[in-house]
């Protein structure tokens, strides 16, 4: 089994790493600092979370393994000796904790937002507080780990080895965004399994109630993440991410009217659908943010090429997306 299906990569590379980028760049363009300047320290970020995903991929499938046998599921870790499962969680922990002294060092708020997934993540898996069997603490814990304090590291450490004080406007609003964005993840993620684990005897916050009775909530978490949004939106204050958040609700309408998939927001409906927000934080806040500093700032050119060469699969599916949509090809 390759290393890349151990850690699932597939699922976390290009749909969490670029919002949280995008929230470095946009730090940086609010303080009117260049993006290509700080690249190489936001790459060791991305490289710093890598590391925090792999571990969370990991001791995910092992504690899952047990309960994923019982609904059939598949499990990439049962194919992995037992005496040999733990090497690899240990081997993340081990340089997590190397670039947690030597990387984060004296920036303290950093490293406080950098420790706080580790910790959660631990705590959502392992028994006996398993918390993704607790309910909402689960939910938030998942969310916490994914996106909240791994939206206020970018923040942070971005404004720190900038010499900028951490805009707390600013910070605020990311951190209500990423608790929105991240609730919306982990809730979607256990209702669709839903079926499943109520057939292996999972209790997950999903399993204790049913999808229809959580529709106003799904609207007032998604009602929150818009108005946060367009708060971010108006602190960066630049004309081509007013175009780009234009440009992704007209691919949304397309979609819905021309490739007939429904909004999604949290909870699926009974038919083909797109799930509201995430390209636009995928795909058209980063891009555009790094177009702005292609234009108006020395060498951001050359970070847009990077950044779309590493996340290059749902940018081409926009576009697919344009074209199909104008073509009128359903896909269906």
């Amino acid at each position: 089994m390759s290393l890349l299906k151990i850690l699932r990569h597939a699922e976390w590379w290009e749909y969490k790493l670029p919002p949280l980028l995008s929230i470095a760049y946009a730090t940086l363009i609010i303080n009117d600092e260049p993006v290509f300047n700080y690249a190489p320290h936001i790459l060791l970020i991305l490289l710093s979370l890598v590391v925090g995903a792999a571990y969370v991929s990991i001791i995910n499938d092992i504690t899952d393994i047990d309960d994923d046998l019982a609904a059939g599921k598949t499990n990439r870790m049962a194919a992995v000796a037992p005496q040999k499962r733990w090497i690899f969680p240990a081997l993340a922990l081990l340089i997590g904790l190397l670039f947690l002294i030597f990387f984060y060092g004296q920036d303290r708020l950093s490293s406080l937002f950098y420790l706080i997934p580790w910790i959660s993540f631990s705590l959502y898996s392992f028994r006996p507080i398993r918390l993704k069997n607790r309910g909402f603490l689960g939910v938030l814990a998942d969310a916490s780990g994914s996106h909240i304090f791994t939206s206020l590291l970018m923040v942070s450490s971005v404004s720190y080895i900038s010499g900028h004080p951490v805009i707390y406007p600013w910070l605020l609003l990311v951190a209500v965004w990423a608790l929105c964005y991240g609730l919306r993840g982990i809730l979607w993620h256990q209702f669709h399994d839903r079926d499943n684990d109520i057939r292996s005897g999972i209790e997950t916050f999903a399993t204790k109630r049913s999808p229809q009775s959580f529709k106003t909530a799904e609207l007032l978490i998604f009602g929150v993440e818009l108005i946060v949004t367009l708060g971010m939106l108006v602190l960066v204050n630049k004309t081509i991410v007013y175009l780009a958040a234009i440009a992704y609700f007209i691919l949304v309408l397309m979609r819905l009217r021309r490739l007939r998939l429904f909004p999604l927001v949290i909870i699926e409906p009974k038919r083909p659908y797109q799930i509201l927000m995430l390209d636009f934080m995928q795909v058209f806040f980063p891009v555009a943010l790094l177009v702005y500093a292609a234009i108006t700032q020395p060498k951001g050119w050359i970070v847009l090429l990077i950044h779309l060469a590493l996340f290059p699969f749902k940018t081409i599916q926009v576009l697919k997306d344009y074209k199909r949509a104008l073509l009128g090809q359903s896909g269906l």
